[in-house]
C-alpha cells in the first residue's frame, strides 16, 4: 500500500518525540539510581569519610538536574513538550554526569592501591552503563545520541590512559569497538523503528479506507444508507437535547427506469453521479449530509433548518437540475432529468423510522402530484 510521504514523516516526527520524552525520563530515573549506588558503594567500601562526602558533592548536580527535569516533564506533559526542550535537557543531564565522572578521578589516589584499582574499574563500569543508557534513551535522534555516547566513550578512554599510561592499545581498541557497535546498533534499531511506524501508518490508512468504503456509496461518492442512518439518529438526539429544528428531504429521480431502458445503465449511472455532485454542492454546510438512500432515491439531512428553510433548499436543487440539463428523452415532465421531493421537519418524540415514513409519504404525494415538484408539511408547490 502506498503511503503519502508527508503523513509518514509527520508520524515519524511525532513518534520520535514520544520516544525521546519517555527515554529521557527513563534515563533520569536510572541516573538517580546510579548516583545512589555510587554513594552507597563509597560509604560501604571505604573508611575515608572525606572521599565519601566528596562523592556525594560530585553527584549532587545529577540529582538536581534529574529531579528538576522529572518535575518539568510532569508539569509540561508529553503533548506540550518539543524536541528542543528534550535535547536541551538531555545535554544538561549529560554534562552533569561528565562533571561527576571527571570530579571523581582526582580522588582515586586518596585510596590505597587495591581500592584505587577497584575504583578505576568502577568508574569505567559507570561510563559503560552511561553509554548503554543514553544509547537506548536517545537512539531515534542519531546526532544527539552519537554526540552523547561518543563523549562518554572518549572520557572512558582518557580515564584509562591517564590512570594506566603504559597501556594505550586496550583503551583505543575499546573506544573504537564501542563506537562501531553503537553506530551499527543505532542503524538497525532505527530501521526497525521506522518500519514499525510505517506499518502503523499503513494500518491507520487501511482502517480509514475500509471505514470510508463502509460508509460511502461507491457510485456517487455520497454517504450510503448505513452512514445516513447513523447521522440521522445522531441529529435526532441533538434536536431532542437542543430543541433545534431538523429537516429532511427525500427525493427520487423522475422516470428513472425509463431513462435506463432507453439509454442504458451506463447513462443511468452517469445521471446518478451527476445528481450526486449537485447534491454535494447543495448540502454545503458542515453538518448537512447528502446520501444515496437506495437505487435512484437520495436524501438530504438539514440540521438547524425548519420546513421553510428546507423548501428553499429544495427549490435550489430544482433550479440546479434545470441548469445542469441532464438529458432525459423519455420523461413526461421535461426533456431533462427532474426529481420529486418530500420535505418534512422532525417532530418531538418522533422515531427515525416514523420520520422517514412521513418523508416517504410526502415524496409519494409529490410524485403523484405531477412530479418535478416537492411536497412538505406546509403544502405542495
Amino acid at each position: 500500500m502506498n503511503i503519502e510521504l508527508p503523513i509518514f514523516e509527520q508520524q515519524l516526527k511525532v513518534e520520535t518525540q514520544k520516544y525521546l520524552f519517555n527515554g529521557v525520563q527513563w534515563a533520569s530515573w536510572l541516573s538517580i539510581f546510579l548516583a545512589c549506588v555510587i554513594i552507597v558503594n563509597d560509604v560501604a567500601k571505604t573508611a575515608h569519610l572525606i572521599v565519601a562526602s566528596q562523592t556525594i558533592l560530585f553527584v549532587f548536580p545529577v540529582f538536581i538536574v534529574t529531579i528538576l527535569g522529572l518535575l518539568a516533564a510532569k508539569i509540561i506533559g508529553e503533548k506540550k513538550s518539543n524536541q528542543t526542550i528534550l535535547i536541551t535537557f538531555a545535554g544538561i543531564l549529560t554534562l552533569s554526569w561528565v562533571y561527576a565522572v571527571l570530579s571523581l578521578l582526582p580522588y582515586l589516589d586518596a585510596l590505597d592501591l587495591e581500592t584505587g584499582g577497584a575504583t578505576l574499574s568502577g568508574v569505567e563500569s559507570l561510563i559503560d552503563i552511561l553509554v548503554l543508557t543514553f544509547a537506548i534513551a536517545l537512539f531515534p535522534h542519531r546526532g544527539l545520541m552519537l554526540t552523547t555516547v561518543s563523549l562518554f566513550i572518549m572520557i572512558g578512554m582518557v580515564v584509562r590512559i591517564v590512570e594506566l599510561p603504559g597501556h594505550l592499545l586496550f583503551p583505543l581498541t575499546k573506544y573504537l569497538c564501542l563506537l562501531v557497535i553503537v553506530i551499527s546498533a543505532q542503524k538497525v534499531l532505527y530501521s526497525w523503528f521506522k518500519k514499525a511506524i510505517l506499518r502503523d501508518v499503513e494500518k491507520q490508512q487501511l482502517v480509514k479506507q475500509f471505514r470510508r468504503m463502509a460508509l460511502i456509496d461507491g457510485l456517487t461518492g455520497l454517504s450510503n444508507r448505513r452512514h445516513f442512518d447513523e447521522i440521522l439518529a445522531q441529529e435526532i438526539r441533538v434536536s431532542e437535547r437542543n430543541r433545534h429544528p431538523l429537516s429532511l428531504i427525500l427525493l427520487d429521480v423522475d422516470f428513472f427506469k425509463r431513462l435506463n431502458d432507453k439509454l442504458g445503465h451506463q447513462v443511468g449511472d452517469d445521471c446518478l453521479m451527476a445528481l450526486g455532485r449537485i447534491l454535494s454542492e447543495i448540502a454545503s454546510r458542515p453538518r448537512d449530509l447528502a446520501a444515496r438512500y437506495g437505487g435512484e432515491e437520495f436524501v438530504l439531512i438539514l440540521p438547524n433548518t425548519d420546513t421553510a428553510g428546507a423548501e428553499t433548499v429544495a427549490a435550489k436543487l430544482k433550479q440546479a437540475l434545470r441548469e445542469a440539463k441532464i438529458p432525459h428523452p423519455d420523461s413526461d415532465v421535461s426533456q431533462y432529468v427532474t426529481v420529486s421531493q418530500g420535505i418534512c421537519q422532525w417532530q418531538a418524540l418522533e422515531s427515525s423510522d416514523d420520520y422517514l415514513a412521513r418523508a416517504d409519504s410526502y415524496l409519494y404525494k409529490a410524485k403523484h402530484g405531477g412530479r418535478d415538484t416537492y411536497y412538505s408539511d406546509a403544502a405542495i408547490l
